[in-house]
């Protein structure tokens, strides 16, 4: 068991410094995820609107044709206005006329809805490329920044997961399970020593009894108020008075 849980403190040890090394880039993972998921919406976003200006181009062509054809008609009613010869023809042909004037108004109220859509859309699609180029260019700056503080700990960071591999190879599967299962719920710290006469974890004093058969280092003793594995480190633990 003394083996077992000397292997247990210089994991524990191992994964601190991981953990000081993760502390090390700070915020910078998650801001360059945020940012990605920013542009990747804004990118969405973008393309929505570039589609809708498509969609309104298309009927604004389609409206702008049917103004001229009724344009047409109503010239077109207009000169046979000089040829009839009854004024059933005449009636005919004004009812004719304005149809296709009211149908022209109602075209031509809608050609100016889609001019004012076009513009809308084309306003949010310059707004949201120029923050999609800041956003890149933020993107770049951290990305940029996050690879040098990586470069700073690439093998620092290396050197310690292979120590941490062979560690675990020379530990009991249940214990491995029980150390993690502390180090989650006690925010990265399972083991701790023997500190002034008191757990490492939360410093609750131990009476001297208690101290001494840690210090033998033949059995797996827990704090009875954290819960953290005690241990006894020659570096740092005192003997009790």
């Amino acid at each position: 068991m003394e083996q077992a849980l000397k292997h247990l403190m210089e994991l524990q040890k191992v994964d601190s410094q991981l953990v000081e090394i993760e502390g090390l880039k700070g915020d910078l993972p998650h801001q360059v995820s945020r940012l990605n998921r920013d542009i990747e919406e804004a990118e969405e976003f973008l393309g929505e609107q570039e589609e809708k200006l498509r969609v309104y181009q298309r009927e604004r062509g389609i409206v702008e044709m049917d103004i001229r054809a009724l344009e047409g008609k109503q010239k077109q009613y207009q000169s046979q206005l000089f040829e009839v010869k009854t004024n059933r023809e005449y009636d005919a042909i004004t009812h004719e006329i304005e149809s296709a004037k009211v149908e022209k108004e109602k075209k031509e109220t809608r050609l100016l809805e889609l001019m004012e859509q076009e513009e809308a859309s084309q306003k949010a699609i310059e707004v949201k490329g120029e923050e999609i180029e800041r956003l890149k260019k933020q993107l770049e700056e951290k990305k940029a920044d996050l690879k040098e503080r990586l470069q700073k700990t690439e093998k620092e960071e290396a050197t310690l997961r292979d120590r941490r591999g062979k560690i675990l190879r020379n530990l009991d599967a249940r214990l491995l399970a029980n150390y993690e299962r502390i180090r989650k719920a006690k925010n990265g710290l399972a083991v701790v020593p023997i500190l002034r006469n008191a757990c490492g974890g939360c410093f609750k004093t131990l009476p001297p009894q208690r101290i001494l058969e840690i210090r033998e280092m033949n059995h797996l003793r827990v704090c009875e108020v954290c819960g953290r594995m005690l241990v006894w480190d020659e570096a740092v633990s005192e003997k009790p008075e």
